[in-house]
C-alpha cells in the first residue's frame, strides 16, 4: 500500500509575532509558533509521508498547488489566531470532500475559555468554572464585572490567548491593582476560582483526547494552586502509582465524560487540564487543542502514555474510515 500524504498546517499570530528559538550552524532561523500545537515534529511514522504549510496573517497569501490525502490543523488559539483560521477554513472550502480536515477550524472556535465554560455546561461529574470574558480599561471596571456577574472570591484573571499560568493572578479581594496589565481594552478572561486541594497538595492531570479516546499525558503535584513545570514537586513514588493506575482503575470512569466533551467539541485531537478527585469527578481548567505533548517525554514515568497517544494519532491520520465519512 503507497503511503498517505498528510499536511500539517501551522499559523502566525494575528499580531503576526513570532518567537526566534535558535540560529542555525547554517544561518536557518528556527521559530516558535505559539498558537499552534506542535505535533510535525514529534509525529514519526512509516505510514505516511508529512509535509508542513505555514499560514501568515496576511489574508492574501500565494499558496502553491499541493497533493495530500489529509490534513492536520495545528492552528489551535482562537484568540490569537482568527486570521489565519479564516484562511484555513477558506482553502479547505476548496478541497475535495473525500480529504479529511483533522481539527476543523470552526471547531476551533469553540475552544475560547468563556465558550467551554457554556458548551461544557451540565456533563455529569464535570464542573467547568465559570468563565467570562471582559476589555477592561481600569480596576474599577473589573470589580464591577465580578460583582454584576455574581463571582465570589477568589477569582482568576487573565489575558485571552496567554497559556502557561503567563498573565496569570488570582484575585483575593478588591486591593488588587493590576499593575502588571495592560487594561487598554484588550481581551482579559474571569475566571470563578474552585479550591481543589487534597491532602495539602494540589494535582493536575494533563489528559489528550484523540479521535475520541482518552490517554494520560501527565500529573503534576504542587503546594500551590497554579500549578505547572516551575513549582511541581517530584512526587516520584505518586506519579508512578497513578501512571500504572489510569488504564485500569481511571479511564474505565473518566471516559463517559470525555465522549460527551468529544461529541460537544467535534475536535479530533485536544487537550484537558483538570483535577480528578476520588469520586472521579472532573474539575476543569483549560480545554484547547494547543497542549504540549511530546517534550520532555524521555525519561519520564509517563512516556509510555506518550507513546500510546502518538500511536493513536498515527491510527487517526491514516485511518480509512475518516477518509469515507467526509
Amino acid at each position: 500500500m503507497p503511503k498517505k500524504n498528510i499536511l500539517f498546517i501551522k499559523g502566525t499570530p494575528d499580531d503576526t509575532r513570532v518567537r526566534l528559538k535558535a540560529i542555525q550552524k547554517n544561518g536557518a532561523a528556527v521559530i516558535e509558533h505559539t498558537g499552534s500545537v506542535n505535533i510535525y515534529d514529534y509525529l514519526q511514522s512509516d505510514q505516511f509521508n508529512k509535509s508542513l504549510l505555514i499560514l501568515d496573517a496576511n489574508p492574501k497569501q500565494e499558496i502553491g498547488g499541493m497533493r495530500f490525502d489529509a490534513v492536520f490543523n495545528q492552528i489551535s488559539d482562537p484568540d490569537s489566531h482568527k486570521i489565519t483560521l479564516a484562511k484555513l477554513e477558506s482553502m479547505f472550502a476548496k478541497l475535495p470532500p473525500q480529504v479529511p480536515l483533522f481539527n476543523r477550524p470552526e471547531n476551533i472556535h469553540k475552544t475560547t475559555r468563556d465558550n467551554i465554560s457554556q458548551l461544557l455546561h451540565g456533563i455529569e461529574r464535570l464542573h467547568v468554572p465559570r468563565t467570562v470574558r471582559i476589555q477592561p480599561v481600569s480596576p474599577s471596571e473589573i470589580y464591577e464585572t465580578i460583582e454584576k456577574e455574581g463571582f465570589s472570591y477568589p477569582v482568576i484573571f487573565r489575558q485571552a490567548g496567554d497559556h502557561g499560568g503567563v498573565s496569570t493572578i488570582r484575585i483575593d479581594d478588591e486591593r488588587e491593582q493590576f499593575y502588571a496589565f495592560a487594561l487598554d481594552g484588550r481581551d482579559y478572561y474571569l475566571t470563578q476560582f474552585v479550591e481543589y486541594k487534597e491532602e495539602d497538595l494540589y494535582a493536575k492531570y494533563r489528559l489528550v483526547v484523540v479521535d475520541g479516546e482518552v490517554f494520560l499525558r501527565h500529573v503534576m503535584y504542587a503546594k500551590e494552586w497554579m500549578v505547572h513545570d516551575k513549582n511541581q514537586l517530584e512526587a516520584l513514588k505518586a506519579r508512578q502509582v497513578l501512571s500504572s493506575r489510569f488504564n485500569k482503575e481511571i479511564k474505565p470512569h473518566i471516559q463517559p465524560i470525555i465522549t460527551e466533551i468529544h461529541r460537544r467539541l467535534g475536535l479530533d485531537y485536544f487537550g484537558i487540564d483538570c483535577h480528578i478527585d476520588k469520586e472521579m469527578n472532573l474539575l476543569v481548567f483549560e480545554v484547547n487543542a494547543n497542549m504540549n505533548v511530546f517534550i520532555k517525554t524521555q525519561n519520564s514515568v509517563f512516556k509510555k502514555h506518550a507513546e500510546k497517544i502518538h500511536q493513536a494519532l498515527v491510527k487517526m491520520l491514516t485511518d480509512e474510515r475518516h477518509r469515507l465519512s467526509v
